[in-house]
């Protein structure tokens, strides 16, 4: 109790009630002025530590000195006595051992241990083509998305896709600003050269928080498949030890896989990709050239088929003068040697499963996605095609759940995009759907295939004048005849308004270059039933992925011919008579 009088006296609490309530003010003026003023991160810290170490320095002057008239002073007041000395020496070794223990062991977050573990977290930048032409172009892109695609697979590492990660390709923004937009503790960056019989690979794995390199290595081998690789499993496994991630036995061994051994097989292989992703009637026929190259170069090659089967079977989707029934026994015959060669690797997987949704197996294409999608969850190949085989089957919630995810994984994919407005438009949400659409549009206006959809989706939600817009904004994009494509749009109209049925004469269809994929849907717009129908019956048997034939069960075009015999025998056919929407 004498301490307690006696720091009442010398007004010790009132001082310190004054400095702490003055140390908060000062600690929200830091906060405030920070940010505005672009300080660095440790301002606010240093400002927090002065202040808890004035602290017992201002009770050790209330407790020491008064404030008189002639000035401030020792307080004069005090008496020497042995009981009084012993206090003042007891309070000022208490307020010393308070000093001393702030000092050194300051609140505040303490120092992370020095091989502290990051979060395993990692976004490999678009590696640098070294040779500064366009003929390494694709060899150097090819590299950067097998490597993605290998750490990818690594289940305790989190990485970002290649399409979110493209748009920093020519980015003036630091490695912290990606890493903090992108949610990521690493950045790899690299290089890749080629001189004559050798490849130059530069990396480096950078911790982000400090803006310094984790690990660099550059690598100077041979040219061959082998080496290419090799270096990347290399560079894969560094990273997977950097960030502390455990590899199980099976990642092990898929990080040792030589896919193939023939270089030049290998430089197809990266070009055909390349032109795949462009999704044109010119680029994947060019595809085709180059993925028929690969396989003749190393037949044993599981993803040169692969990628050959993806451009045949995309051809018809593009292409209103591919030759469907070539088309149907190249794809096959490609899919069943990518089957022999590897069936487990999530390429040959998803190439497998949609060529099953072609053929209406619906069944087996949903278990073999679904398998697909435990090895490699974020694929987002899997991801599109698995949405739309529940989409179709009327499981919309599931579907739009796989849709947006993996839009999240590629926020930048048109692909992802246009496929998330299809989802969208069957689950029957066409606001979000055609904001979508239009916002591809104006991003790339000659994205001819959104022009499409564009007129459907509107179709769909029952906008019959702007779909009647639409289409002759996209038939006359299309080089074709506008004039046909308005007199067809207002057929569109008055079937929806007055109920007239539209006559589409085959004159129509060849002035507006209407191909089968559309066919079916727009006559059921215009209330053709019979000549739905024949559309339908024609379409079936193609095996083209018509959306006009995968979403008989969910459209609503088709209700006004849904109890047609004929129609439910089309539903059979389809293997979508026992679908029911949920």
């Amino acid at each position: 109790m004498a301490i307690l009088q006696e720091m009442q006296r010398r007004k010790v609490i009132r001082a310190a009630a004054v400095y702490i309530v003055a140390a908060w003010l000062l600690l929200q003026v830091a906060a405030t002025i920070a940010p505005i003023m672009s300080l660095p991160e440790w301002f606010e810290r240093l400002v927090l530590a002065l202040l808890v170490l004035g602290f017992p320095v201002a009770l050790i002057l209330a407790w020491t000195l008064e404030l008189r008239p002639d000035g401030v002073g020792p307080d004069q007041s005090v008496k020497s006595s042995r009981p009084r000395r012993i206090i003042d020496y007891t309070l000022l070794a208490v307020i010393a051992a308070t000093l001393a223990w702030f000092a050194f062991d300051p609140f505040g977050p303490e120092a992370p241990p020095e091989n502290a573990a990051l979060d395993p977290s990692v976004a490999i930048l678009p590696f640098i083509n070294l040779n500064n032409d366009d003929a390494n172009a694709p060899f150097t892109s090819g590299i950067h998305a097998d490597l993605l695609t290998q750490i990818a697979r690594i289940k305790t590492v989190r990485t970002v896709s290649r399409t979110t990660v493209l748009r920093f390709r020519d980015s003036v923004k630091t490695v912290p600003e990606i890493a903090s937009e992108l949610g990521v503790s690493t950045i790899v960056e690299g290089g890749v050269q080629r001189a004559g019989d050798i490849v130059r690979i530069n990396v480096q794995l950078i911790d982000a928080a400090a803006d310094q390199p984790l690990w660099t290595a550059a690598f100077e081998r041979e040219l061959t498949a082998a080496n290419v690789f090799e270096i990347q499993g290399e560079i894969a496994r560094a990273i997977a030890d950097q960030l502390q991630a455990t590899l199980t036995t099976e990642e092990q061994e898929r990080l040792g896989r030589v896919p193939t051994r023939n270089i030049k097989a290998l430089d197809s292989y990266f070009v055909g990709r390349t032109l795949l992703e462009e999704r044109t009637a010119e680029s994947l026929e060019a595809a085709i050239q180059y993925f028929e190259t690969v396989v003749e170069l190393d037949p044993d090659f599981a993803l040169g088929w692969s990628g050959l089967a993806d451009a045949y079977m995309l051809l018809p989707e593009y292409s209103s003068s591919a030759d469907r029934q070539l088309v149907e026994d190249k794809a096959r015959a490609a899919v069943g040697r990518a089957l022999d060669l590897d069936p487990g690797i999530p390429e040959v997987q998803a190439t497998h499963a949609w060529y099953e949704l072609r053929f209406y197996d619906w069944d087996s294409a949903e278990k073999i996605f679904r398998e697909a999608l435990a090895v490699a969850p974020d694929n987002i190949n899997v991801l599109h095609w698995l949405s739309h085989v529940l989409s179709f089957q009327g499981q919309f919630e599931e579907a739009l759940l796989h849709a947006r995810h993996a839009v999240a994984v590629a926020p930048d994919s048109n692909m992802m995009q246009t496929n998330l407005a299809y989802i969208l438009v069957d689950a029957g949400q066409f606001d979000e759907a055609l904001q979508i659409v239009r916002r591809l549009l104006e991003a790339v206006p000659d994205f001819m295939v959104q022009r499409r959809n564009l007129f459907l989706h509107e179709l769909r939600a029952n906008r019959p004048a702007d779909a009647a817009d639409t289409y002759v904004d996209y038939v006359t994009a299309l080089g074709a005849d506008p004039t046909a494509a308005r007199l067809i749009g207002d057929m569109f109209i008055a079937y929806a308004e007055r109920g007239e049925v539209g006559n589409v004469t085959d004159e129509l269809i060849a002035r507006t270059q209407l191909g089968s994929e559309d066919l079916a849907q727009v006559l059921a717009f215009v209330g053709d039933a019979e000549g739905t129908i024949r559309a339908l019956q024609k379409a079936l048997p193609e095996h083209s992925a018509s959306r006009s034939v995968f979403s008989m069960k969910i459209n609503p075009a088709y209700d006004f011919i849904r109890e047609d015999p004929r129609f439910l025998l089309l539903l059979e056919e389809a293997g979508l008579a026992d679908k029911r929407p949920q």
